[in-house]
This record gives C-alpha cells, structure tokens and sequence, in this order.
C-alpha cells in the first residue's frame, strides 16, 4: 500500500510540474517580428496530390489533419532552416518543411507548414496558439569549419538526428534588400486547427479549433548562395519518419538575413 501511495504522489508531482511548466511559458500573441541572423531556404519539386506525400511530411501527432482538406495544386514545396537572434520569445532556431500549396471549394489558396521543429517550448506554444503553425521542440546542434561549412543536426530529445545537412556557401553575401510584399498574396498561408500533443510530455503542444490564413513578410539584409548536401547515412537529409527524406529541386538556395513578418492571422470559419 505505501509503494501505490509512493507511486501516486510521484504521478501527481510530475503532472504538477508538467502544467506548472505550460503556465510559466509566455504569452506573446500576433504580430510578430523576427530578426533573422541566418536563414537557408532550398527549393523542393512539386508534389501534385496529398496522396504522394512522402513519408514523414508530418510530425505523426498531425499527420492525419495535415494530409485532409483541400486539395494540392502544383506549386513548389520549401526546406527551411532559421537562425533567429530576436524574436517575442527569444533567440531560437527553427527547421521548416512545407510541401506545397492547397487549393479549397472557397477559392481560397495557400501554402501550408506541415512540419516544423523548433529549440524553443515558448515558440511551440505561441506558434500554435497564434497560428496554426505544428510546432515540436527539438535539439538543433550546429557546427561551422575553419571554410565556412555549416553542418546542422536536428534531433529529439536523446534520439538520433532525424534531419542533418551540410550547407557550403558557394558566393559572399550581398547586401541587398528584397520585400517579398512584391510577390502579392503568393505567400499566403492556410493552417489547420491542430490536436493536442501529449499535456503529460508536451504541455506547450496545445490544440487549435480553427482555420486560419496569414501572409508573411520578409524582407533580406543580404543574400548569398549556399549549396545544401544530405548528412545522413546514405547522403540523405531526413530520416523518413520524423522529417521527409527528400532533396532539393536544385541543390543550390539562397541564404539569408533580415526580418520576418508574423501578422495578426484571419480566422477562416468556412474551411
């Protein structure tokens, strides 16, 4: 009876913890600036229909509601890796996969983020809460050489890396200012409502009840080219399981710095 007793009160101090932890993260609603110190962005080859994602296009947690409603029109997918020096929330690093675009019987259309880790539990929560986006918290370990190679490794919590790449500048940065406000309502975004994560592990993975669209803005201090180079076993840059297990349309992107743009979103009721 003492051991049920002992084992009790350990799960009611652990759950304590656990919630005191989602409390004392803060609360930092849209919008939002970002300075970005490092930025890598890497093209990926259209994916036609939600049907040919590849394994991995999603945390499992969303999975399923990442892969429903709309439907995918051609358009390009992006990798995306981010060093941000201050944000609402703090420093932290950011890796980014969005597929592709989706179009909706509203006429509405929008890339969707269906997978995205972060160094950061504060940004977890607050990327979901604000928008939609399907934040989890992960290990980013980076590594410059003497040449100016940067390797990144991404992993979870004492796990291998499920995403690691080498990525090699190729020209010097060149200052230059590029607002991508030029493209128009090209970068629109249309997030799903998310489930919740696991509130005993993952407090800061809260669920989300609606739809919502937002446009991002970025605007770059300087641009250089950088090529990017698979640094898992076999050359490739996701495991498959956690992140996709996919290669750029072209091994050549551009890396960058400046700020980026999180605005106040549109709840979208009719999705």
């Amino acid at each position: 009876m003492l051991n049920q007793w002992k084992f009790y009160l350990t799960v009611f101090c652990a759950a304590a913890a656990v919630d005191s932890l989602a409390q004392d993260l803060p609360v930092a609603p849209a919008p939002w600036e970002l300075s970005v110190s490092e930025g890598w962005v890497f093209v990926t080859p259209p994916i036609l229909s939600s049907d040919f994602l590849p394994p991995g296009f999603a945390n499992p947690l969303e999975a399923t509601v990442e892969r429903k409603s709309g439907a995918m029109i051609p358009d390009i997918g992006l990798i995306i890796l981010v060093r941000y020096s201050e944000t609402p929330v703090d420093p932290y690093d950011e890796l980014i996969w969005i597929p592709g675009k989706w179009a909706y019987d509203t006429d509405d259309k929008g890339f969707r983020i269906t997978n995205i880790y972060v160094s950061s539990n504060a940004s977890v929560i607050n990327g979901r809460r604000n928008w939609n986006i399907p934040k989890h918290v992960a290990k980013f370990d980076w590594q410059t050489s003497a040449l100016g190679v940067t390797t990144v490794s991404v992993s979870s919590s004492g796990g291998k890396p499920f995403f690691s790449a080498q990525l090699l500048p190729t020209t010097l940065p060149i200052p230059i200012e590029v607002n991508s406000t030029l493209t128009g309502d090209y970068l629109t975004l249309i997030q799903p409502p998310l489930p919740a994560g696991n509130t005993t592990s993952a407090p800061a993975e809260i669920g989300t009840d609606e739809w919502v669209s937002f446009l991002l803005n970025t605007k770059t201090k300087t641009v250089a080219a950088n090529t990017i180079i698979g640094n898992l076993p076999g050359g490739k840059l996701g495991d498959g399981v956690l992140y996709p297990n996919i290669a750029p349309l072209l091994p050549v992107g551009a890396k960058i710095s400046g700020t980026l743009e999180f605005p106040v979103p549109e709840v979208l009721s009719n999705l």
